[in-house]
């Protein structure tokens, strides 16, 4: 019964700090100081203070390095006709 009291205890502790992690994050995207992009390799979401679209995300450099290896030519090509274009 103890181990149950403690492991709801846990689950209740992670609900409220995530809840307050959202709202704060909520509330600095509302004042325009963070907003959520998507990143342009992985398509995951970031924050960032810019309004344009990150060129690449921490999961994409943490999660992704064989990956990001194997295919580093196809991304820097994609990325210099998205800069020609501008």
């Amino acid at each position: 019964m103890v181990v149950v009291e403690a492991l709801t205890g846990v689950l209740v502790l992670t609900l409220a700090i995530a809840t307050t992690a959202a709202v704060y994050v909520g509330l600095l995207g509302v004042l325009g100081a963070i907003r959520l992009v998507r990143c342009d390799r992985c398509g995951h979401l970031g924050m960032t203070s810019l309004s344009e679209p990150l060129r690449s995300c921490r999961h994409c450099r943490l999660h992704h390095p064989l990956y990001a290896l194997h295919h580093a030519h196809a991304t820097h090509g994609a990325d210099a006709h998205r800069d020609e274009d501008r």
